[in-house]
């Protein structure tokens, strides 16, 4: 697991005044809202007897432990034992760590690491998600992977052919897989590929829009470190396109959490939630197909290097996204946890 980076770690719609547990790599966080609708990170484990906070309960910026009562508040601090009297001072160790949290996207960003404010890596930018048409549909799948591994299958561009004609739709025949030379962009913080999509026929419902000169899409990858990945997918004049959360629950487990946009049907409630609710089984589809190869590559961990695998022109994404991975591996930001 990667530190110094911002994690999307859950929807935001989801976080309430009730406690939630958040697992990433192993460790646990309670998340919840205080009285004035700000997101509150902290550590889960109680400074007293290591009992979980997330079965406790929040009472106005704080939360209480369910075990002895010790109060928390916003920034991990106790300030309160009840089975001590009030002169009693609180020591200094009853503390748990809080964590900084943004919400934007529609998820919730913790920051795990030790850099100063002004030295956090940025989030990434996705403006057309922040004013969108209408509410983002919502997707969740549980991988049987590690978060490094289902990145990188997110950013394959040439498995789909083989993979997703169940799902997806039927490639043009199997000379047409050919992946040419495409746009590939690196920068300090990720990585934007763009290429065309080969597919003879589309399925589902997204055919019944498509006009004939739309029969050509293509599509846009991105990576945003330490856990994001995007798709955006061009049938000329409609485009849907996803925000994807990996969410390392631990080595073997990863939730993907992702929010979802398109250009069409989105003025007609019953068309429109008939259309996400289709999305969603595609996309399901998608990622139980996925899933049977991905969960049985080897080394679970995507290799920070090429060395083990043979890659080719057309894997020049995952060859960007693991020298990426190496650099930030290289300036130290790796946790025991990985």
């Amino acid at each position: 697991m990667f530190k110094n980076f911002w994690y999307a770690v859950e929807f935001s719609n989801t976080i309430t005044k009730r406690p939630t547990l958040i697992t990433l790599m192993g460790k646990k966080m309670v998340v919840y809202r205080d009285s004035q609708g700000k997101v509150v990170a902290l550590d889960n484990r109680c400074a007293h007897r290591g009992a979980a906070l997330a079965g406790g309960w929040v009472e106005g910026d704080c939360i209480r432990c369910p075990y002895h009562g010790w109060r928390y508040e916003a920034d991990g601090s106790c300030s309160q034992i009840p089975a001590n009297s009030a002169a009693i001072p609180i020591p200094k160790r009853a503390r748990v760590e809080a964590y900084p949290v943004q919400e934007k996207y529609g998820f919730i960003w913790l920051f795990i690491g030790d850099l100063p404010e002004h030295d956090r890596p940025p989030l990434p930018l996705f403006p057309q998600f922040e004013h969108p048409t209408r509410e983002p549909s919502q997707s969740v799948y549980t991988f049987n992977a590690h978060f490094t591994r289902t990145m990188e299958n997110t950013l394959d561009v040439s498995h789909a052919p083989f993979m997703h004609q169940g799902s997806v739709g039927k490639s043009k025949t199997p000379e047409n897989t050919v992946i040419e030379d495409y746009e590939l962009d690196v920068t300090e913080w990720g990585l934007s590929a763009t290429l065309g999509i080969k597919i003879n026929r589309i399925n589902g419902p997204m055919r019944f829009f498509l006009k004939e000169d739309d029969q050509d899409p293509w599509k846009q990858y991105i990576f945003a470190p330490p856990n994001i990945t995007y798709s955006g997918v061009n049938f000329g004049r409609l485009k849907i396109e996803s925000i994807l959360a990996h969410i390392p629950v631990d080595e073997n487990t990863t939730i993907v959490k992702s929010v979802n946009i398109r250009s069409f049907l989105n003025h007609t409630p019953l068309i429109s939630n008939w259309l996400d609710h289709n999305t969603a089984q595609v996309g399901t589809r998608i990622c139980t197909e996925d899933n049977v190869v991905v969960q049985t590559q080897l080394p679970r961990l995507a290799p920070l290097t090429n060395s083990t695998e043979l890659m080719v022109a057309s894997d020049a994404t995952l060859m960007a996204y693991r020298k990426l991975l190496k650099k930030f591996s290289d300036m130290g930001w790796i946790t025991d946890a990985s």
